[in-house]
């Protein structure tokens, strides 16, 4: 942000208008508070075009993510996109990144250590790896080879090509009002090198949920709507898997009322090696109280096999749990009453008796 010449700030200006609102008791003239309008109306424009101006360092990258499938010996490419989305040149620094799942959502978690590699790291597969300058605005491809060594053994192996953004003149520092941001962006790279893959693949867990994305409720005993499911598949195997598969959503007493396709996006997305992950997707139409049965026929690979594995739930809306409530404490106060009425009938029968 530029530095304006010496006159009012927005703060002061803003006092003034506070400090000047009321003048003994009665309400300054409009005049004056058009005035003082005015001239904050520059500064806050001038602040607000300065916010929306980008600065620092970022990048974007395409493609986000590679899959190859490669014998020991046998090579592929990259062609990734750099984009320098920023007013300032910088340098696409380069790196490797291994990561792991984290057994839930599937997203990659980079692993910092560089020193203690993973078993299934690409860091010796990724050949031709170099810095990209780039001017304000630019875009550059570049082709990163992919070459398996020959004594690879057959199974998984997945990475990160990461790409940090970093100022072109070294040491600069930002002008007064820019931020200098470290982005990075990277590229998935899944490589399957065929042998012999292990597949073993196991449905560990069906969940119901209920409420906002961000913070669901899991339940067997909902009393408002679940609008949910997520199915977690657990890989036990040494490669990638896919898995695929229907979910329906049965009524105990009316049938199917809502189904879909685990995964079913055109581009599947994966479950690492001995790593679990949880699909969740939303369903709809459970909205009569009652007893469902969610049901996952999951398969993988060339579908083969085909798990199954089924949850049951209740819906029960807040207004029935309350007409229960009120229903048992009719009844109690029903069976109170009569008590009384019987112990008053018996004690009056006690009286007569003994005249």
């Amino acid at each position: 942000m530029k530095k304006h010449k010496r006159g009012l700030s927005l703060a002061s200006i803003f006092a003034i208008l506070f400090e000047n609102t009321y003048y003994m008791g009665q309400f300054i003239s409009k005049y004056r508070i058009l005035v003082l309008v005015a001239l904050a109306l520059p500064a806050l424009l001038t602040t607000l075009v300065s916010a929306q101006t980008p600065t620092g360092s970022g990048l974007s990258i395409t493609p986000t993510i590679s899959e190859f499938t490669l014998k020991p010996g046998q090579a592929d490419k990259i062609d990734i996109t750099l984009k320098n989305i920023t007013v300032n040149p910088l340098n696409a620094i380069a790196a490797i990144n291994d990561f792991e799942a984290d057994n839930l959502t599937g997203n990659p978690q980079l692993i910092s250590d560089t020193q203690d590699p993973s078993p299934n790291s690409i860091r010796k597969f990724v050949v031709g790896l170099d810095n990209v300058p780039l001017a304000i605005g630019e875009q550059k491809k570049v082709t990163v080879t992919i070459q398996v060594p020959e004594d690879t053994p057959a199974g998984a192996y997945y990475g990160v090509i990461r790409y940090k953004a970093s100022p072109a003149v070294p040491g600069s520092t930002p002008a007064p009002g820019e931020v200098s941001l470290s982005a990075s962006v990277g590229t998935i790279v899944l490589v399957t090198v065929p042998g012999q893959i292990k597949e073993q693949v196991q449905l560990s867990g069906l969940h119901v949920y209920s409420g906002p994305k961000n913070s669901p409720r899991e339940s067997s005993l909902f009393f408002s709507q679940p609008n949910r499911v997520g199915v977690e598949v657990n890989n036990l195997g040494n490669g990638f898997i896919k898995p695929y598969g229907t979910i329906e959503v049965r009524r105990t007493f009316g049938g199917r009322v809502y189904s879909y396709q685990l995964n079913g996006q055109k581009v599947k997305s994966n479950v690492l090696p001995n790593s679990k992950r949880t699909f969740i997707n939303e369903i709809f139409n459970v909205n009569r109280p009652g007893r469902y049965t969610v049901t996952a026929n999951v398969s993988y690979g060339q579908g083969s096999d085909v798990l199954v594995l089924s949850k049951t739930f209740w819906y029960l809306p807040a207004w029935i749990f309350i007409a229960i409530i009120a229903v048992i404490a009719l009844l109690v106060a029903s069976a109170l009453y009569a008590r009384r009425r019987y112990k008053k009938g018996s004690h009056q029968r006690d009286s007569h008796r003994g005249y």
